[in-house]
């Protein structure tokens, strides 16, 4: 790292390392470099007082400055381009690193001034993002509560509903996945979280892992309810996830339920510094076969198991490492979700989710949230 030049043109609204390297929210593009330790950032006459007092970098220089020193250089037409090649020449600079979702334009129109463009390796420009520290833990404890919270408040809904016709109703209304989505996400917005794709799924929606949910919700079938909101404040992501059912499951959703349970106990209890990933996802994958609930093609349909156990959680809702079939090692410091999955067309899904800290010799759950079945 100490003989790159880290070279970023973006929103730290859209692009997670450069929020993590300056801390500063900013719904614009804008210009950062990070050379020998040293970070600069390059905003515009909106937000550039705001950069100077809230940014983490070392050096802000202002656009319109820039601007100025082009003009007098009898540049025309300035873009971002210009601003760039003027930073990266007062700094001496031929050569940058810049991330796999850098603009391709420019990217080239960087090379076509004599640059060397480089493209980092790996998911993640800044790989420090994956051990959390004590503070980034803090931030996302804060989140995962307000989570639960609003976990608590679906699921409240859900067992205080009555049931007419094997529907589901609540204060006289009808119980849909849109409503009960309304109250989470209303909930969190309440609370400075941003909530996008909120999952309550019943029925038979419930059995596409990623379905969002539609329509009324019904009884005796299983509802999903994922929930992952980001921090307005903080810009960490809580997530977790409960399936639940209102009323009389069958005894083969019991028996599923029950199975996806003791899969992610077991996962849990592997979590550890030093554990492969592949090791805890081949470990629930055992259990569900052995419990006669195998990942194969239905009626031409992948059904069982059909995605990873888990994912690292902070600034991304997906981050490394992964939990699934890849050589990847959990480290101290690392924050990942456990949350195996099984889902039958004929039967639906359930999905049961947790947000971990994976230590020295094991793991501090940051949901703590009681896993109920029948509300």
């Amino acid at each position: 790292m100490k003989n790159k030049n880290y070279l970023i043109i973006d929103s730290s609204e859209n692009n997670s390392d450069l929020y993590y390297k300056t801390g500063f929210f900013v719904p614009d593009s804008v210009l950062f470099l990070e050379s020998k330790g040293k970070r600069t950032l390059v905003l515009n006459d909106l937000e550039y007082e705001r950069g100077k007092s809230e940014s983490k970098a070392e050096e802000v220089i202002s656009y319109a400055e820039c601007v100025k020193i082009l003009k007098n250089k009898k540049v025309k037409n300035i873009s971002i381009l210009d601003i760039t090649d003027l930073i990266l020449s007062q700094k001496r600079l031929k050569t940058v690193e810049v991330q796999k979702e850098f603009s391709v334009h420019y990217a080239d129109g960087l090379r076509k001034r004599g640059y060397r463009v480089n493209v980092a390796k790996g998911s993640m420009f800044y790989p420090s993002r994956l051990v959390k520290t004590e503070q980034e833990i803090k931030y996302l404890k804060k989140s995962l509560k307000k989570t639960v919270e609003a976990m608590d408040l679906a699921i409240n809904i859900i067992s205080k509903s009555n049931i007419k016709k094997s529907r589901l109703y609540y204060k006289g209304s009808a119980l849909t996945s849109e409503r009960v989505k309304s109250f989470i996400n209303s909930y969190l917005a309440g609370h400075e979280f941003t909530a996008s794709h909120t999952i309550v799924a019943g029925g038979n929606d419930s059995w596409m892992p990623h379905n969002t949910g539609t329509g009324h919700l019904y009884a005796h079938r299983p509802i999903i309810i994922d929930i992952f909101p980001k921090s307005q404040e903080t810009g960490y992501y809580g997530d977790m996830t409960r399936t639940v059912v209102k009323g009389k499951p069958s005894e083969e959703l019991i028996k599923m339920y029950n199975t996806v349970l003791e899969g992610q106990k077991l996962g849990l209890k592997l979590i550890k510094h030093g554990v492969k990933a592949k090791t805890v996802h081949k470990s629930i994958v055992e259990v569900f076969n052995k419990k006669g609930f195998k990942t194969e093609m239905l009626d031409g349909k992948m059904q069982g198991f059909i995605h990873s156990t888990g994912h690292g959680l902070g600034l991304d809702i997906h981050e490394p490492p992964r939990i699934s079939l890849n050589n990847e090692t959990l480290v101290k410091g690392n924050v990942v979700t456990v949350e195996p999955g099984l889902y039958y067309e004929k039967l639906g899904g359930i999905r049961i989710e947790d947000s971990v800290v994976v230590t020295e010799k094991g793991f501090i759950n940051l949901t703590r949230y009681k896993k109920q079945f029948i509300v």
